[in-house]
This record gives structure tokens, sequence and C-alpha cells, in this order.
């Protein structure tokens, strides 16, 4: 599974998805790479950063203390997008803001439905999937 986090970047004011870079240590996955895709296709740049970079919890730990952490889910095969709403770090728990009423943020909504969609058949999607029966 990779973990992915939404930062406010302070010094453009745009919203960062970050998720460690690929140096050997961090999984190759589909999902993980399905997700920077997409995010790159979807998401406008003037609004976003796409982030493959080092980082640490103690970044984590800043930016949630200047709220500046924004959201943060775990990704893999069997779980697919999976909500971060807390972790827990040196006798301290990092609260990961979520959307009111819900279970994740925004953006972790989304990815989610752009996944879901493509798997099932809701939206074909380049070279990725292919709807080859309508079974309604």
């Amino acid at each position: 599974m990779n973990v992915f986090f939404v930062f406010k970047d302070e010094k453009t004011g745009k919203k960062e998805l970050v998720t460690a870079p690929l140096d050997g240590t961090i999984l190759e996955g589909v999902t993980r790479d399905s997700i920077l895709n997409l995010a790159r296709e979807k998401l406008d740049p003037k609004e976003w950063i796409i982030s493959e970079r080092y980082y640490s919890i103690n970044e984590v730990a800043e930016k949630a203390e200047k709220n500046e952490l924004l959201e943060a889910f775990g990704a893999g095969t069997a779980a697919v997008v999976s909500p971060i709403k807390e972790i827990g770090w040196n006798g301290k728990d990092i609260k990961v803001p979520l959307l009111p009423g819900e279970q994740s943020g925004q953006l972790t909504k989304d990815i989610a439905k752009w996944i879901a969609d493509i798997q099932y058949g809701r939206v074909e999607h380049g070279k990725w999937s292919r709807v080859v029966a309508d079974l309604d």
C-alpha cells in the first residue's frame, strides 16, 4: 500500500498531492500509478501540484499544526483508495481533516470514484479499459 497526502503549498497557495518517489523501497503499484496519472489528467495545474517526492512524518505533523494538511489516504490493490483520518505518532494523534459528515476528504472521494467508474465500465479510459458487453 502507498500513502498519499494533500498539503497546502505555502509558497504557491496551491494544493499539493504528495506521495513518495519510486526509489527501490516504494511499491510500484498499478493503483499508485493510476492515481498519479488520473490526478495529472483531471486536476487543474493552476490549483494543484502533483509530487513524487521525499517527505517525513515531521513534515506531516508540521503541516497539520499549521492547518496545511488537507487530506490523507492509502492506496493499493486490495484497498484501492482508503481514507486516513488520524495518524498516531510520537505519542500523539495527527488529525486529518474530513468533509463534514464524511469519512474522507473531497479528493479522496473523487479519486475513489474515478477508479471505480473505470473498473465497473461506467467510463472508458484510453488503453486501461474497454467495455465488451452490456449486462443490463
